[in-house]
């Protein structure tokens, strides 16, 4: 009796894992994704360190340094001396 419930448990075992063979040869590929473009230069909020693309970003110089912000929100935070994370 326990050879009997062994054997099938080795041919459910087996079926699966045919099936799972089946299966995945059947399955068509992934298309293949299109590398993502660059848009430039990333630069990041000091405020909140997100990071954006340059071109997109609030620019303010404080003391020679140039500084790049995400929001008006953040650019006014850290020019009014509070560079806390939002």
């Amino acid at each position: 009796m326990i050879s009997q419930l062994f054997r099938i448990m080795v041919l459910a075992v087996a079926g699966w894992l045919v099936s799972r063979l089946i299966r995945g040869a059947v399955r068509p590929a992934a298309p293949e994704r299109a590398p993502t473009p660059r848009t430039g230069e990333m630069v990041r909020d000091r405020v909140c360190n997100t990071f954006l693309p340059r071109s997109s970003a609030l620019v303010e110089r404080v003391g020679g340094e140039t500084h790049y912000f995400c929001s008006e929100r953040c650019r006014t935070q850290f020019v009014g001396g509070r560079p806390t994370p939002s």
